[in-house]
């Protein structure tokens, strides 16, 4: 009967010294060599070129934000003369837009004469407006994330202008964006 007693306290023992060894593994972070703490990668804004020989304030035509889909967003779009019938348009992209998905689309506005006869090539004569397409060539302007392309057009005066973002499948959401009554300076 003793050598049983003793058995019993000794697996008893050995119970319990193998039951406190696992409940210190598992409380213990010291023993853990498993990593728990995930690393999120940090979101940085892509770097892009400046925007160069842009004037200190824009004229802006559109500055009221508008949605083309939920990932591509415009703050304003700024209609820049560079002399004669040269102009620049400046598409203004809000900080939740996705540059990625921008950057695989092509932009277009379309001006719509007031005199239709005063474009240059009798094509746009008889359609009364003119396409402007770009591909989307993004850069940075004070601090912000633009599209910008130059383009040449003969008449001052436009009745409107709709602009929209598209790719080979058409239109982006079936969205445009039309401002009425635009002048361009000369």
């Amino acid at each position: 009967m003793k050598i049983m007693k003793k058995a019993f306290v000794l697996v008893l023992g050995l119970f319990l010294m193998a039951c406190g060894s696992e409940e210190k593994k598992k409380t213990d972070p010291s023993k853990n060599n498993t990593k728990t703490d995930v690393e999120t990668p940090k979101e940085t804004t892509p770097t892009y070129p400046k925007l160069a020989d842009v004037p200190q304030q824009l004229n802006y035509i559109f500055n009221n934000g508008y949605e083309f889909a939920d990932d591509i967003k415009v703050d304003f779009i700024a209609l820049e003369s560079k002399g004669g019938d040269k102009y620049q348009l400046i598409y203004g992209l809000e900080s939740g837009t996705d540059y990625a998905k921008v950057e695989a689309l092509k932009i277009s506005a379309v001006f719509y004469a007031k005199d239709p006869s005063k474009f240059k090539e009798e094509i746009y004569v008889k359609r009364k407006s003119k396409q402007i397409p770009a591909v989307c060539e993004l850069f940075s302007l004070d601090g912000g994330v633009v599209i910008a392309h130059d383009f040449e057009i003969e008449p001052k005066d436009f009745t409107q202008v709709k602009f929209y973002f598209y790719n080979d499948q058409g239109v982006i959401n079936k969205k445009m964006l039309t401002v009425r009554e635009v002048k361009l300076s000369k």
